[in-house]
């Protein structure tokens, strides 16, 4: 459950922020709403998991 209310003051305290935020405006705007596709290519093999983790340790 959520601590925080979603409806808070947005702060947009540098020039990349400001960017930031009226790219995804105009993104929004000329694209609409984000839908992400399916996802492809999910490997559940716990040896090829396990491999991936070491990796990155």
């Amino acid at each position: 459950m959520a601590t925080k209310s979603f409806y808070e003051t947005m702060v947009i305290d540098t020039p990349e922020a400001a960017a930031n935020l009226a790219k995804a405006i105009d993104d929004y705007e000329q694209y609409g709403a984000y839908r992400p596709g399916p996802t492809q290519g999910v490997c559940t093999d716990p040896e090829v998991i396990k491999k991936i983790k070491e990796a990155w340790q």
